[in-house]
């Protein structure tokens, strides 16, 4: 409606020539800005709700995560003691509680919203994983490979639905199974150039060489220090 009423008054003022050429100008554009607060505060509201949403899913998710975060990453048994890798029984309630809330919100969000919706998730859960769960703890061979297996083969593949890589949105936690799991020989190598690189780009080559390109050097030393498998020449 004011949208027409606006093109009916530029109409009579255009023919009357009442109006100067920069007065039409101010009032065509004004076409443009009648409805630019309610656009954006709609937008705020959309922002706002997926937030809230994602809040309230993310702290479901770590209710559920409790048992996880207490594993006992640093006993667990080597890949080759056990016939067949499985996942943690510990995993099963996050992983099934954020397997049925991508479900339901799936079918209740557009998909561009659902788009934003899982995204923002997992920026959340990728922080939460590797500050709260791997920074925390220690990890022995089985220990790391446990995360390892758990988080390539049971939480990544949740989101493949969604993107063909769903790991790269997962950066921290990829890039620290990385670490984790890397063989003596190489874990050996990495700690020891890092502990002599005086300038930063032999540093940066040596921690892409093996993968690494978000974790910072001093990051890297952090998870290898979370290593216990090392050899008594290596301590």
């Amino acid at each position: 409606f004011f949208l027409q009423l606006q093109q009916a008054a530029l109409e009579v003022f255009a023919e009357n020539n009442t109006l100067s050429k920069l007065q039409l100008g101010q009032l065509a554009s004004m076409e443009s800005s009648v409805f630019d607060d309610m656009i954006n505060l709609l937008e705020r509201l959309k922002h706002d709700m997926l937030t809230r949403q994602v809040d309230h899913v993310f702290r479901e998710v770590k209710d559920a995560a409790k048992l996880y975060k207490k594993e006992r990453w640093l006993s667990l048994p080597a890949q080759s003691e056990q016939a067949v890798m499985s996942l943690s029984s510990s995993a099963c309630p996050w992983l099934l509680t954020l397997r049925d809330r991508l479900l339901q919100l799936e079918q209740q969000l557009c998909f561009s919203l659902f788009k934003i919706f899982w995204q923002m998730l997992v920026e959340k859960l990728d922080i939460y994983i590797y500050q709260e769960i791997i920074l925390a703890n220690h990890f022995n061979e089985g220990g790391a490979a446990q995360l390892q297996f758990d988080m390539t083969r049971n939480l990544f593949p949740l989101f493949s639905h969604y993107c063909k890589r769903p790991e790269n949105y997962f950066k921290h936690v990829k890039e620290a199974c990385i670490v984790l799991n890397l063989n003596i020989g190489s874990a050996l190598l990495l700690k020891g150039v890092l502990q002599s690189a005086s300038v930063q780009p032999p540093a940066t080559a040596a921690l892409n060489e093996v993968g690494i390109y978000k974790l910072a050097q001093q990051d890297v030393e952090i998870l290898l220090n979370l290593r216990t498998n090392w050899p008594n020449t290596g301590k």
